[in-house]
């Protein structure tokens, strides 16, 4: 199997954001979460773009997740601007919101839909990219790809090895604010999207290195981050590990949780690192069956008994997830009631669709997903 791996230029720890003043840009569009306007916490990025007297416009992001509608509307406001970087700051959802705006910035005529990776963009020829996560999970400070949502709601995945942002500015002093909840949540995030990468068909030797190290430095240091929000060293820990496992499974493919995840959406205060975590386990039984070499490459990483039983993977997560405060089921995480009729269908036919499925150790049917989901909502083991 050929494989191809994608990177952006990443600097990290203390003081990385000091990399935005060595840009030499002169125009420079600040695409930012609205809390983080608020808080001001974009300031030292306008200084250290200010050192090299770039004219900068700063353009809030919606804070739910992005809409074709509003990357349009950001799209039109880049190009009465007319940028030559574009600085996203914030979580995966405005770094995603970026990125989808750079496509309709650069090729306006262009449907968002319409983006695969076999379409040569040209995004450069407009504007490059640079990316300050300021949360320690999504890892789309790495990926090449965007997640919007239609008017109908439903996700639209666009692809494409262009963006990979050019830059990703990885600074501690970012993520530091983020309350025990939400680190608990983009923690998860960060373990499922390694978890799901190391366990891929499309995995290979580079994403799985990334993978299995990025799993072991969240699943020790998650706790002591949701545990003391001022350890700084399990922060910044935390932080590079988000972007590992990005690169991990924006080249290796998400899997199952990942699809039932977006499918589900984010709705009702329902985040979706919180249900992606919580499916996790369910998804981690489901696929032992076809994924036995797999598993047994990371004994290192959860221990050989663990990855010799078919629940023992789900059993180690749980264990974690009730130390950091992730839900054992989907009735805990705010569902409210099991999925059925023609909303289950819904949620099925999303992400038997997803190209997340395609490239999952198991390839699941329509009625193995409705297991799936029905399962994660009672606690019940899977055992299909």
């Amino acid at each position: 199997m050929t494989a191809f791996f994608t990177a952006p230029r990443i600097v990290a720890g203390p003081g990385a954001i000091e990399q935005l003043s060595a840009l030499g840009a002169h125009r420079a569009a600040l695409v930012i979460d609205p809390t983080i306007q608020r808080a001001e916490r974009h300031r030292r990025a306008v200084e250290e773009l200010s050192k090299t007297d770039t004219t900068i416009e700063v353009f809030a992001a919606e804070p739910a997740e992005p809409t074709v509608v509003a990357v349009d509307a950001l799209a039109q406001r880049l190009r009465a601007f007319h940028p030559e970087w574009i600085v996203a700051i914030g979580g995966g959802r405005t770094i995603d919101a970026g990125k989808a705006a750079w496509v309709r910035y650069a090729a306006p005529d262009l449907a968002l839909e319409s983006v695969t990776p076999l379409i040569e963009l040209k995004l450069r020829a407009s504007a490059a990219f640079v990316a300050l996560p300021t949360t320690s999970g999504s890892g789309c400070d790495a990926a090449w790809s965007a997640m919007v949502r239609a008017e109908d709601g439903r996700p639209i995945e666009v692809a494409s090895r262009e963006l990979v942002p050019d830059w990703t500015l990885l600074d501690p002093a970012l993520p530091a604010s983020m309350p025990a909840a939400l680190t608990a949540e983009t923690g998860a995030e960060l373990i499922a999207h390694a978890f799901e990468a190391a366990v891929s068909e499309w995995s290979n030797p580079f994403s799985d290195a990334l993978a299995r190290d990025a799993l072991i430095t969240a699943i020790g240091e998650l706790p002591k981050a949701t545990k003391h929000p001022d350890d700084l060293e399990a922060r910044s820990s935390l932080h590079a590990a988000a972007t590992m496992a990005g690169i991990a499974a924006s080249n290796a493919q998400f899997g199952v949780a990942h699809a039932l995840a977006v499918a589900l959406g984010s709705s009702n205060g329902r985040s979706y690192g919180r249900t992606i975590g919580t499916l996790l386990p369910y998804v981690a039984e489901y696929d032992y069956p076809s994924a036995r070499d797999k598993y047994a490459g990371l004994a290192g990483v959860f221990g050989a008994p663990a990855v010799r039983d078919r629940s023992g993977v789900a059993e180690r997560l749980r264990s974690l997830w009730a130390q950091v405060g992730i839900p054992k089921t989907l009735a805990e995480a705010g569902f409210a009631a099991p999925l059925e009729g023609a909303e289950l269908a819904r949620v099925v036919e999303r992400a038997r669709s997803s190209t997340s499925a395609v490239a999952n150790p198991r390839v699941p049917s329509e009625p193995e997903l409705a297991a799936l989901l029905d399962a994660a909502y009672r606690g019940a083991p899977v055992t299909f």
